[in-house]
């Protein structure tokens, strides 16, 4: 049986894997004609639904299995946290945020989407963290959202949020030790600016 690492797709072009998703010769050409530079998204909608299903679906496990494997270990600063995360959250058009419960030793017990929200903000529900952290017999933990604007800076919001959740965690005994905000390829990280 044919495993993942093995496959042939690993060696193949970029053309070569545009034909494989596709089975079009034309969309493959065009690539070519364009000197590798395509369309993604026009590639995607040109896709039948049930090769837009399969897509779909290999891309999200994708995203499954490289935040599985970005958090086996211990996470120590914010890259590690924006390694989970980011790849959940970075192309979404809507607001999520997701809270990574932490133990001692800073490893990964849960990584949980608290909320989805909508283009410009999404619910914070305090208690609701508190408690998937105090069932998941956490010590630390970090919370993670993304900004579709592609503007990295937090807002107003999201200080007040980070302040509560940070004041929270204190009654719990519970270390926040970051809050990020996923904007496209890059991230704002509240530890990093020295503003937990």
């Amino acid at each position: 049986m044919e495993t993942l690492f093995d496959s042939a797709c690993r060696y193949m072009s970029d053309s070569e894997l545009i034909y494989e998703i596709t089975n079009n010769k034309k969309l493959v050409t065009e690539a070519e004609r364009q000197g590798g530079e395509y369309d993604l998204n026009g590639l995607f909608s040109s896709l039948t639904p049930g090769r837009k299903k399969v897509a779909t679906a290999a891309i999200e496990l994708y995203k499954r299995l490289q935040s599985r494997h970005n958090g086996q270990d211990a996470i120590r600063c914010s890259q590690d946290i924006d390694a989970l995360i980011h790849p959940f959250l970075w192309d979404l058009p809507n607001e999520e945020l997701w809270v990574i419960a932490l133990n001692t030793a800073a490893k990964v017990i849960k990584k949980v989407r608290v909320s989805v929200g909508g283009i410009s903000r999404t619910a914070v529900d305090v208690r609701l963290i508190m408690r998937i952290l105090v069932e998941a017999s956490a010590t630390q933990f970090a919370v993670v959202h993304n900004h579709p604007s592609g503007s990295k800076h937090p807002s107003r919001e999201d200080e007040n949020v980070t302040e509560r959740l940070k004041k929270a965690g204190t009654l719990f005994d519970i270390c926040m030790i970051d809050h990020i905000i996923i904007a496209g390829d890059t991230y704002y990280s509240f530890a990093d600016e020295g503003r937990l």
